[in-house]
């Protein structure tokens, strides 16, 4: 039974690594590769633990196959999933109580502007930015959704840009309300304000997908 041959090729794929780039770090053919993987010939002791270094696995992982200890990333992801569904859970009961009488009042007496647009640009965003967090933490209640180190500096790095423009955005809202004098108005917010279609980007979906990259960004294996 060809048990370790099927765990260097399980391995080898989940690392995205070709049967060519593993011979080439380990300096044997690809055809000798090939024949491990599919059990016409077997590695000794010494091409096992440089088939483990190479996959950045223990050897033992090669011969009895990987252990399942996801169990333990289960547990955080349900505390994170917690946590963030009831933040979700609060900004979809202050849009059902709060906002409504946030814009009745702009509508009758035409004050209340800086509340109306400081819930906009706060209250929204965080609400889907939780709501980012909650379905991925959801998600990960079942599936593995742990990255490569690599891939994880690069979600994580797109998720804080994510999460930085509408938090600009916010920052910019309130100095041009509270100092109008001083700062009669910026590039970003007045292109945004300007146009629905940007808005709804800014407070929507950047806010979710930010949640979703910063969960997956700071999610380690």
């Amino acid at each position: 039974m060809n048990v370790v041959g099927k765990n260097i090729k399980k391995i080898r794929i989940s690392k995205g690594m070709t049967q060519e780039k593993l011979a080439e770090k380990m300096y044997v053919t690809r055809q000798t590769i090939s024949n491990w993987e599919t059990g016409k010939s077997q590695p000794d002791l010494e091409s096992l633990s440089a088939v483990s270094a190479v996959l950045s696995v223990e050897p033992t992982e090669l011969i009895y196959g990987v252990k399942k200890t996801y169990e333990k990333y289960q547990k955080k992801c349900i505390v994170v999933a917690a946590i963030s569904l009831c933040v979700t859970i609060a900004a979809i009961v202050l849009e059902i109580t709060l906002y409504p009488h946030l814009l009745a009042i702009f509508r009758q007496t035409f004050r209340g502007a800086f509340e109306l647009n400081l819930y906009f640009y706060s209250v929204r965003p965080l609400g889907l930015f939780a709501l980012g967090i909650f379905l991925l933490s959801f998600l990960s209640l079942w599936v593995d959704t742990r990255l490569e180190k690599k891939a994880r500096i690069i979600v994580l790095i797109i998720g804080i840009l994510l999460l930085i423009l509408p938090l600009w955005l916010l920052v910019e809202m309130i100095l041009i309300f509270q100092a109008p004098q001083v700062f009669p108005g910026f590039i970003l917010f007045s292109r945004v304000f300007s146009s629905q279609y940007l808005r709804e980007i800014f407070m929507f979906v950047f806010p979710l997908l930010a949640g979703a990259g910063l969960f997956l960004g700071l999610k380690r294996k």
